[in-house]
């Protein structure tokens, strides 16, 4: 009986291990913060190989208490912050995860997050899958200031190129 049991588990891990070669995720760091900061944020691309679209719909992290998706939208000329449900990579595309743009933000974290240190995170899709990313290196990602307000390290790229 114990062997059956050990067969089928190893089936699934083997299983997802397969599952997990459908979406790639890459270049991933977080941000460092600054003294007092109380969130931070994680940048990645997300590779998507099947012919189907796939929704990044949840992370966590245990570096935070709160994970939220987040995208930047402009506001009376102003961009703003806002929570977003998912983010859908297209069949057999790539979307990637930045400053001013998409990304995953830790909230209320536990400590400061230095340049050097390494947070773990678990990313969810709506297909059932869950990638386990470990060191993910902190660094310094440039505030840009717009009249004279500090956007928390979130610059505007739209100005920059691709």
């Amino acid at each position: 009986m114990k062997s059956k049991i050990l067969v089928a588990s190893l089936l699934t891990t083997a299983l997802g291990f397969a599952n997990a070669a459908d979406i790639e995720i890459s270049n991933i760091y977080a941000k460092a913060t600054l003294p007092g900061a109380k969130n931070t944020a994680l940048f990645f691309e997300i590779k998507n190989y099947t012919n189907k679209p796939v929704k990044l719909i949840g992370a966590s992290s245990p570096a935070a208490a709160i994970s939220e998706i987040h995208t930047h939208q402009e506001v009376d000329g102003m961009k703003k912050m806002v929570q977003i449900e998912d983010i859908e990579i297209a069949p057999e595309s790539t979307v990637s995860l930045e400053p001013g743009g998409l990304h995953v933000m830790l909230m209320n974290i536990k400590a400061p997050i230095k340049e050097g240190d390494k947070l773990e995170a678990v990313l969810e899709f709506d297909n059932g899958e869950k990638i386990e990313i470990k060191d993910i290196v902190a660094k310094p990602v440039m505030a840009k200031k717009e009249g004279g307000r500090d956007h928390g390290g979130h610059m505007d790229m739209s100005k920059q190129k691709h």
